[in-house]
């Protein structure tokens, strides 16, 4: 992976430096904090974040022993008696 930095404005990023022989490739975008942002975020609210994402990305299977027999539900073995 290659990561290049650069400066989004007016719709368009610009990059910082060129980068050769990607024409063409797809990309991902990742906005990053501004530095007094990241001054201001501590340990507390990237906790807060990462909690935030866990409840976002959870899916509501209806099987209640899945954390338990989650061998049983992806390979097919034998439900744990324990």
């Amino acid at each position: 992976m290659l990561s290049v930095e650069g400066t989004f404005q007016d719709g368009v990023v610009q990059l910082d430096q060129p980068v050769a022989g990607r024409e063409g490739q797809r990309v991902i975008i990742v906005f990053l904090q501004e530095e007094s942002e990241a001054a201001v975020a501590d340990s507390d609210s990237a906790w807060g974040d990462f909690a935030m994402l866990l409840k976002d990305c959870q899916v509501n299977t209806g099987i209640r022993d899945l954390a338990h027999q989650h061998d049983h539900y992806l390979h097919g073995t034998p439900k744990r008696e324990d």
